[in-house]
């Protein structure tokens, strides 16, 4: 397997939504307390369950949606020392005909291609690219590529046909805490948490565009207690869509590469 493929899967994976989620201290009972003898209420208030509803059902009825997006990631090395990682892109979908992705991490660049019957992944600095006749919608690619070579779209959940199941369905906790603003926009502050991971999120409170503008995942259980850190930007429901935006042509020097396998990836920071 070529190193393209290895670092490319590494930071990929790495930077998956499903890393972590965001932001509520993990509930527990202090060393004087009994042990329960029923489980403790948990608390899912219908507020924030319905602005991330109708979030959700907002963008799953776009048919053509983009939007930029920046990310920040840490990872604990040696149980002490946090690192913090950065990337950005951009993410293009016309649902039913094609995705474009477009994804720089330190100083390498990869653009995703997805036509519908062909799914490719271009690493710009290097002209070298792989490529895979599937025949899918988005969601469908989104997990077979998962599951076949452990590689995740960036950020492809919230674009998903049913983003409320990728940022809710989980929750065993949900509260809302109020509203805030996110570089001069008023925003819905929300927060969520399960046994595993906790997440909060940031919706606009313009009801007819309701937005998502931020994510922050915690995972409570690491040490350092890394986060993940998803924004968004310039979201366009009324995007121009270049044709053959969605498919690669490749030039004559460029080089086609093999696709890794599963056991051949190494996940930075082991997660997915």
């Amino acid at each position: 397997m070529t190193v393209f493929c290895k670092h490319y899967v590494s930071l990929c994976c790495a930077a998956a939504l499903t890393a972590v989620a965001g932001a509520f201290p993990a509930m527990g009972q202090t060393e004087a307390a009994p042990p329960p003898t029923e489980p403790p209420t948990v608390s899912l208030d219908p507020q924030a369950i319905d602005i991330l509803t109708s979030a959700s059902q907002y963008l799953a009825g776009q048919d053509v949606l983009s939007m930029d997006w920046f990310v920040s990631f840490d990872v604990v090395v040696d149980g002490r020392e946090k690192i913090t990682y950065m990337r950005n892109g951009a993410n293009l979908l016309q649902r039913g005909v094609g995705f474009y992705g477009y994804s720089e991490f330190g100083g390498e660049t990869r653009e995703f291609f997805f036509d519908g019957t062909k799914f490719q992944i271009f690493d710009v600095e290097e002209n070298a690219y792989v490529s895979a006749a599937i025949t899918s919608d988005f969601d469908t690619l989104a997990d077979r590529i998962g599951e076949t070579y452990d590689i995740r779209l960036p950020i492809w959940q919230v674009m998903s046909a049913s983003p409320r199941g990728e940022l809710l369905d989980r929750a065993t906790a949900a509260a809302y805490l109020g509203t805030t603003r996110i570089a001069g926009r008023e925003a819905h502050h929300l927060a969520f948490s399960n046994y595993e991971t906790d997440w909060q999120i940031w919706i606009s409170t313009d009801v007819d565009q309701p937005e998502l503008m931020m994510i922050v995942g915690t995972d409570p259980y690491t040490q350092g207690w890394p986060q993940y850190r998803a924004y968004f930007t310039n979201w366009n429901f009324a995007p121009d869509v270049p044709e053959g935006v969605f498919t690669f042509v490749p030039d004559e020097d460029a080089d086609l590469m093999a696709w890794p396998k599963p056991e051949d990836v190494s996940i930075l920071g082991g997660r997915n």
